[in-house]
């Protein structure tokens, strides 16, 4: 009919525009079921991120090693290697790395909970306030690092978060006031139906273009202690940021880096 083939339509510009805006990272936001004949508007908006390190890790060290899970078991991964001056510091219960992107603005923050079970904690206790007090106490020092190297897509249906973090108005059929987006005639009032998020996120050692000059220094150096490890072998969070507003771009965690 006209009316599947004018949905269909729409849902295939929809999912185009994501492509695009995402180079081809996210190409399906709205399936069939997500519209319908009483659908108005799709509001969409994408976030593409691409950095490359600042200290980028070489490839040739990046080898596998055991990841543990949380509870019992373990799963081997692909890990990034690298020594380096980083900003780090040791928080209760927790280590903190930032790893700095080129340009200066943008860094991502990883934070690594003491033990594999960590995580459901930290996703409690994690806030703004926490955020900043762990950016803080940042200090930088030599820093052995072990990342592994991992691939991340997901999507969400946000409607019950929003709902429980006090905007359940939008969602109601009678209460909601979009007029401020279109005009709302009497018994057809405008209200959110769905809110639907989709995130794609690729660590690796950092391109394809490097670098390097080797210099030999010889020297006597007084005994100093070892520098702290890094080494992320365990469910782990982390969240890409703006180093001038503070502002998370993205935020997620890593319980399983397998493909």
């Amino acid at each position: 009919t006209e009316d599947e083939d004018g949905k269909k339509e729409g849902v295939e510009r929809v999912n185009g525009w994501a492509a695009d805006a995402t180079h081809g990272k996210i190409t399906e936001v709205l399936g069939q079921k997500d519209v319908g004949k009483y659908t108005a508007m799709v509001i969409t908006n994408a976030v593409y991120f691409k950095g490359t390190w600042l200290t980028q890790f070489p490839e040739e060290d990046t080898g596998e090693a055991t990841f543990r899970l949380a509870g019992a078991g373990s799963t081997g991964a692909d890990f990034m290697n690298v020594t380096g001056e980083f900003d780090y510091t040791r928080q209760d219960g927790v280590k903190v790395l930032r790893l700095p992107y080129e340009g200066g603005r943008l860094s991502m923050l990883v934070v690594l909970p003491d033990g594999a079970d960590g995580l459901p904690a930290l996703g409690e206790a994690i806030s703004a306030d926490l955020v900043a007090e762990w950016r803080q106490e940042l200090r930088r020092q030599e820093v052995i690092v072990s990342l592994p190297k991992f691939e991340a897509k997901t999507g969400y249906d946000l409607k019950a978060s929003l709902i429980r973090m006090g905007m359940p108005d939008a969602f109601n059929k009678t209460r909601a006031d979009l007029s401020g987006i279109a005009p709302v005639e009497p018994g057809r009032n405008l209200y959110v139906d769905k809110a639907l998020h989709d995130a794609y996120v690729n660590v690796n050692e950092g391109g394809t273009e490097a670098a390097a000059v080797t210099t030999i220094v010889v020297a006597i150096e007084e005994a100093q202690p070892p520098p702290p490890r890094f080494n992320a072998d365990r469910p782990f969070m982390f969240m890409i940021y703006d180093e001038q507003s503070g502002l998370i771009l993205f935020l997620g965690s890593i319980s399983d880096p397998a493909p």
